[in-house]
């Protein structure tokens, strides 16, 4: 049996992947997963998505899903690394504000593991895989995760509805003061992981376009799986885009499947 992961992010039109405010990160050794998406409209944010989704795969939070308490302490060390690097002193004077509000992401952490493990389990011991396994995820904001097994969507999490998605999603901030909200909307779902499933993660933008799909009868799933690599998905955003089917967005795709080989 074999977890593999296929991933592919591009930018926005107009913009270069340095621009990119989207991060995916990931650990076959952990069996975990992350995936954020940067606020455009604050500042630093693709540093800040970066910073997120390196440390879950690192070291997650406590618990999941975690509690405010055990978010907030997670947070801290990324917030105060995130503070440190911006140059404040030669910082233009019209960015200084959106500065110190802080940047602000949206994240979906993802972990795999056997259901019956414990937590010194979970903190000590490299994750093996099983005839069956469980996926625990926490999320905050509109970044996606989609199941799939037995050619049918399972789950849809944390947005189940296409009509769902909003110009203001609740977003996890690198300044405490702006993370009241956030902490208070951690969502979590959970489910049984067999081989042949798929766990599709993706950033607003290709996860609106996911359940409009899937609304209107059709399974997109299989459209995301027939792209091979990063110049087919280049080019299966760029029609989407131009039809007017995906706003133009940075557009993150993961793909997990796990494989049980003879």
């Amino acid at each position: 049996m074999e977890l593999s992961v296929t991933a592919y992010i591009v930018p926005k039109s107009g913009n270069t992947m340095e621009e990119c405010e989207d991060a995916f990160e990931f650990s076959l050794e952990q069996n975990r997963f992350a995936i954020a998406d940067g606020a455009t409209e604050s500042a630093f944010a693709d540093r800040w998505a970066r910073m997120l989704v390196k440390q879950f795969v690192l070291d997650p939070p406590f618990g999941n899903p975690p509690s405010e308490d055990a978010l907030q302490l997670w947070m801290l060390p990324q917030q105060e690394e995130w503070h440190r690097g911006v140059n404040w002193s030669t910082l233009p004077w019209f960015m200084e504000d959106k500065a110190k509000r802080g940047a602000f992401a949206a994240f979906l952490g993802l972990e795999i593991g056997p259901g019956s493990e414990t937590i010194w389990q979970r903190l000590f011991s490299r994750p093996a895989l099983h005839d069956s396994m469980v996926w625990q995820a926490f999320a905050v904001g509109d970044t996606c995760l989609f199941h799939i097994r037995d050619d049918a969507l399972t789950c849809a999490f944390p947005v189940t509805h296409s009509e769902q998605f909003g110009s203001r999603p609740i977003l996890l901030a690198s300044n405490p003061a702006h993370n009241t909200s956030a902490l208070k909307d951690i969502r979590s779902a959970k489910g049984d992981y067999r081989p042949g499933d798929l766990i599709i993660l993706a950033t607003d933008a290709l996860a609106k376009w996911f359940l409009t799909v899937h609304e209107a009868g059709g399974k997109p799933w299989e459209t995301l799986e027939a792209l091979t690599n990063q110049e087919n998905f280049e080019k299966f955003v760029q029609e989407l885009r131009t039809s007017q089917a995906m706003r133009n967005d940075d557009t993150t795709l993961a793909i997990l499947r796990w494989e049980h080989h003879a």
